[in-house]
């Protein structure tokens, strides 16, 4: 049951991207890190101390949270020196390249995050994925606008955009094209890659009906599935 969940937050880049987590070096800081297993590291002191999926299995946590690994704006794939925690939505449907070992080949991220959901399920662990439905990275230059101008954000009676996502924008999901595109994704990550939770970045911003259609679609597809958020 999900109230009887242990959740621990990861962020892919994180955990492995670091020569003492043990993972080989073309993998550190991707999908196939976190998938890669009985990794270790031996400090100086001669102690050996477990890394990436092995440490966490160890934790004894049933789930991990992945913060965002769908495609976010503020990364360019093709670069390995730039950082984000991806809270920058850009792709709601497309995995994060920069997390794959070629992000030049879309096949290649959707082959590795299925593989290390599958490597973690292996160990006994469920994966949760961090989604932000609540803002875009942008506003008037974003997918959604350029569909409809002013209508899946919330917009102020001056015509600006609201903001009570702090980003500059939010998202009207009580309109009913944005509320089935938030629905119709979390359905997607459930089905297609056997995700197991969604936890919500800033969930207050998203009306009371989208959350419990998000939950009792997604639940038809895994009846355990968790659906939580930030206040």
């Amino acid at each position: 049951d999900a109230t009887d969940g242990s959740i621990y937050e990861v962020h892919v880049r994180d955990a492995t991207i670091d020569p003492s987590s043990g993972v080989d070096e073309a993998n550190r800081g991707n999908f196939l890190g976190l998938a890669q297993k009985n990794t270790k590291y031996t400090g100086k002191n001669g102690k050996t101390v477990s890394t990436g999926l092995a440490h966490i299995k160890e934790l004894g946590v049933t789930h991990v949270q992945l913060q965002p690994v769908y495609d976010y704006n503020s990364v360019d794939e093709s670069l390995e020196t730039k950082y984000n925690w991806g809270y920058d939505p850009e792709n709601y449907n497309c995995l994060e390249g920069s997390y794959s070992s070629n992000p030049y080949n879309g096949l290649v991220r959707v082959k590795e995050y299925k593989e290390m959901i599958k490597s973690f399920s292996e160990e006994g662990i469920l994966v949760n994925m961090d989604v932000v439905y609540n803002h875009t990275a942008g506003s008037a230059d974003t997918n959604f606008d350029k569909i409809l101008p002013g209508y899946y954000h919330r917009m102020n009676k001056d015509g600006s955009y609201s903001n009570g996502s702090g980003c500059g924008n939010e998202m009207a999901s009580e309109r009913p094209m944005y509320r089935k595109f938030v629905i119709d994704s979390c359905k997607f990550w459930v089905e297609e890659y056997n995700v197991s939770g969604l936890r919500f970045d800033l969930m207050a911003l998203l009306d009371t009906t989208t959350m419990e259609k998000v939950y009792t679609e997604c639940a038809k597809i895994y009846d355990k599935v968790m659906v939580y958020g930030e206040p």
